[in-house]
């Protein structure tokens, strides 16, 4: 309410920043960064400056925050983690690639119930998919976090090279959740997700652009994707079980909303209206 309403009355952010210094849990580049996600109610357009700057092309090496961050965190780790914890919620996390170089997706799949959400990220890094855990602990609260996010399975990518940023609440050191890695080239390992990105491309075809796209847009995709019935679950749809297993609450806190199924579209036209 505050940063936003500063905005809107043409004050910068760093502006915001010095003058509420005292108060503010997070820092210059992480709201913006919440801004870019559409989580503060106010877009890149209202930034002057973020409008007139064009985004410099990073070259070089990919990065990877921590070499070792699979040790301790293996598929067999996973394996071991799941027999000795048999009723803990799984959680899949992958990326999606729109024009290479430009935006991309986080996705996030519960495979207890099928639904998936997806946070556009302006560069496939670890800083943005850190950002992105750092926001929802804010929003869903401590309670919430641990009961949606208690095991996440990734593949061996960059962008997921810093898993202490993901399962610790970098304010108090808590570890929340736990973070495993699927085998070198077995993406299979979490088929779920990778099943389900197939609907996004309906929309989203391979190799298209998402740089014009904002997190409303994506966030509406989905609410598209998630409101179409499955089969596998005689008719429901994901976000129908998603409310019976964690409620209606949650599911408002992560922008959930049932689209009816006569009005689901599944093509890219969904983007261009």
């Amino acid at each position: 309410r505050v940063v936003s309403r500063k905005i809107l009355q043409g004050i910068s952010v760093p502006v915001i920043c010095m003058e509420l210094a005292d108060v503010l849990p997070v820092s210059e580049r992480t709201i913006y960064t919440y801004i870019d996600m559409g989580l503060l109610g106010v877009s890149n357009l209202e930034l002057r400056r973020t409008v007139q700057r064009k985004l410099r092309k990073k070259t070089g090496p990919v990065l990877r925050v921590d070499k070792k961050c699979h040790v301790g965190r293996t598929y067999e780790d996973y394996q071991t983690y799941l027999e000795n914890n048999p009723d803990i919620c799984v959680v899949q996390m992958d990326s999606v690639i729109g024009r290479q170089g430009g935006k991309v997706l986080l996705t996030i799949f519960f495979t207890n119930c099928d639904l998936q959400i997806a946070f556009l990220r302006r560069r496939n890094t670890s800083r943005s998919v850190s950002a992105i855990f750092r926001a929802l602990r804010w929003k869903l609260g401590d309670a919430r976090f641990m009961e949606l996010f208690q095991v996440l399975l990734v593949d061996r990518g960059s962008e997921f090279t810093d898993p202490v940023k993901i399962e610790k609440d970098q304010r108090t050191e808590e570890v929340q959740c736990r973070v495993f890695y699927c085998d070198p080239q077995n993406s299979n390992q979490k088929s779920g997700c990778e099943r389900n990105h197939e609907m996004i491309r309906y929309i989203i075809p391979k190799g298209k652009s998402m740089d014009h796209l904002r997190q409303k847009d994506i966030s509406m995709m989905m609410n598209h994707i998630n409101s179409y019935p499955r089969k596998k679950w005689k008719g429901q749809s994901p976000i129908d079980l998603f409310i019976q297993i964690y409620g209606e609450e949650t599911a408002t806190l992560l922008g959930l909303e049932k689209i009816d199924v006569d009005s689901i579209l599944l093509k890219p036209e969904l983007l261009q209206k």
